[in-house]
């Protein structure tokens, strides 16, 4: 009856605030009003009083205030969810408003790790088949990226494979990166990846990344204890440090890259390797499956192709 009466009332929807309406469906996103306020960049404060305006005007109790913080009752997790529904109408409205097909554009998040290799490439490929699309492109981190998608701010994101499933994105996978211990040229004598990250201090990647999660998360679980000195967020910056012979380093030998790893000591990290599984996500529910089925081809078209020197 609940849905019945909100489809049914499909244009009073629209014309409601539709701040409200993303507010609240990034609050079922993220789990709590100051959450969703700094996402959106809001107050809490601000947050509620959207909130307590949204229940007035439909005349239900959204959220259960008995519980700290507020938690979304059964009805209020069913209406964010048509609510996203209806911001991504409101997205077609606005592209139709502007001259353009809904099909006619698309918005893909990039890993920072992949824009300078894959992007262009990715990009190109896409303006050769479909020169008229219209391309939206996003850079972060995957947690960000993927938090994005889910929000319907981006329809496409490539991003490293998570530590644990997330039931709201739909993952294919594009390439696997053998992760590889790096050092300075000179220690070329090194016999295995344990000799190697213990030889000098250690140069972290972000872990505030999922790839640099997953390298501190297998590092505990084989024990291997590190003397680490930075943290850093940029591969290419740990691959030159390293070449200078500030430390050792574990990264991914990444799709399409052109790096100082060709004159580094390597050597693969794991027996079987690790390796950083890029992946594009996208939402479950997809409503264009024409160009999703294009999407895909280009990127797997782009994860085929060969460095060329």
């Amino acid at each position: 009856m609940l849905i019945s009466y909100f489809y049914d009332n499909f244009i009073y929807f629209y014309v409601m605030n539709l701040k409200q309406l993303k507010s609240l469906c990034t609050i079922l996103e993220e789990g709590s009003f100051a959450a969703a306020g700094h996402k959106i960049g809001l107050t809490q404060s601000a947050i509620s009083i959207q909130m307590q305006q949204l229940e007035i005007e439909l005349e239900i109790l959204l959220f259960d205030r008995k519980t700290r913080p507020p938690t979304l009752t059964a009805d209020g997790v069913l209406i964010a969810k048509i609510a996203g529904e209806a911001l991504k109408q409101t997205d077609r409205i606005k592209q139709v408003a502007a001259g353009n097909q809904p099909g006619d554009q698309i918005s893909i998040g990039f890993v920072q790790s992949c824009t300078q290799h894959i992007l262009p490439r990715i990009l190109n490929e896409i303006r050769k088949d479909h020169p008229k699309f219209r391309i939206y492109v996003k850079t972060g981190l995957s947690n960000e990226l993927a938090s994005a998608v889910i929000h319907r701010d981006l329809d496409y994101a490539l991003v490293t494979s998570p530590m644990s499933e997330i039931p709201d994105l739909q993952f294919t996978e594009i390439k696997n990166e053998p992760l590889m211990v790096i050092g300075p040229p000179s220690l070329a004598h090194m016999k295995s990846d344990v000799e190697l990250i213990r030889s000098m201090p250690f140069i972290s990647f972000s872990k505030r990344t999922w790839l640099g999660q997953k390298i501190t998360t297998t590092l505990q679980m084989r024990g291997i204890l590190v003397e680490e000195i930075m943290e850093i967020d940029s591969l290419d910056a740990i691959e030159n440090l390293v070449n200078q012979g500030f430390g050792v380093s574990i990264v991914p030998k990444r799709l399409l890259a052109e790096s100082v790893q060709s004159i580094l000591t390597k050597i693969p990290f794991g027996d079987p390797v690790e390796g950083r599984n890029l992946v594009l996500i996208e939402r479950r529910e997809s409503s264009q499956p024409n160009i999703d089925k294009f999407i895909h081809g280009i990127f797997r078209r782009v994860a085929s192709m060969r460095l060329v020197n």
